[in-house]
């Protein structure tokens, strides 16, 4: 019924998320916390290479993976035209297989909070088994602060004179007992006023305490479990970036 993250999702990604778009400092953030690893990084829910691409730019040696195969198909296409090479690959992280190891595992942008909240230890047990002795996971988490149950808004963007998205966004259920908040989201591709094509999205978050979330981590066999909110320069944002070691 729904499809997560397909054509016309990627499409207004690339709009509104294009390659090197820093959200709230994300890329100059995760580049201060990677800057002297040697090793090889892993971007677990790489999008379009939006932050993959510029930390490539920057000397370090990164992979991507996400479930997304139109997300990972454009972040192929931004690679090149960005002149970068790097290994990408579709994957669902609740089953991560990889041969490689890494010296750090990072998921910007709440990117985490999409993943099933029974698969969480599952996925967690994985980056730890993925990760070389003392590599580190940096995880961003959000919390729910700006919903607005019933909520509806329509923004709309252009992709030629001709052609354009217009995007719906519906707040549909917060869940305090799940910690879970659902969007329905609606793409509506537009060619000279009619509509072409339509992509409706199902989009689920959940979030975590802080103590509740280390203790998931010291669970896995992750320590040295350390936070900072607004990547260290808003004490009262909703983003928590959890950064630990193996």
């Amino acid at each position: 019924m729904f499809k997560e993250y397909g054509e016309l999702s990627t499409k207004l990604y690339e709009i509104t998320k294009p390659v090197g778009y820093s959200i709230n400092g994300d890329i100059e953030y995760y580049l201060s916390k990677l800057k002297n690893l040697k090793g090889s990084i892993l971007e677990a829910g790489v999008g379009t290479g939006r932050l993959l691409i510029p930390l490539i730019q920057k000397g370090l040696h990164v992979e991507g993976v996400d479930l997304s195969l139109e997300m990972i198909k454009q972040c192929k296409v931004n690679m090149n035209e960005h002149k970068v090479d790097a290994k990408v690959y579709q994957q669902d992280l609740t089953n991560l297989s990889s041969p490689n190891k890494y010296d750090a595992i990072i998921m910007p942008t709440g990117s985490f909070c999409l993943l099933p909240k029974d698969k969480v230890s599952q996925v967690l047990t994985s980056f730890y088994n993925h990760l070389n002795i003392d590599g580190k996971i940096i995880i961003d988490l959000e919390l729910p602060i700006d919903f607005k149950l019933g909520e509806v808004s329509s923004s709309s963007y252009f992709l030629s004179k001709e052609e354009g998205i217009l995007f719906t966004n519906i707040s549909e259920e917060i869940d305090w007992f799940t910690q879970k908040t659902s969007y329905i989201h609606k793409y509506e591709l537009l060619n000279n006023g009619s509509i072409e094509s339509t992509e409706v999205s199902h989009f689920t978050l959940f979030w975590y305490g802080i103590k509740e979330f280390e203790l998931l981590l010291k669970e896995v066999g992750f320590y040295n479990i350390n936070y900072e909110l607004g990547y260290g320069h808003d004490s009262q944002s909703s983003l928590i970036t959890f950064i630990a070691t193996r």
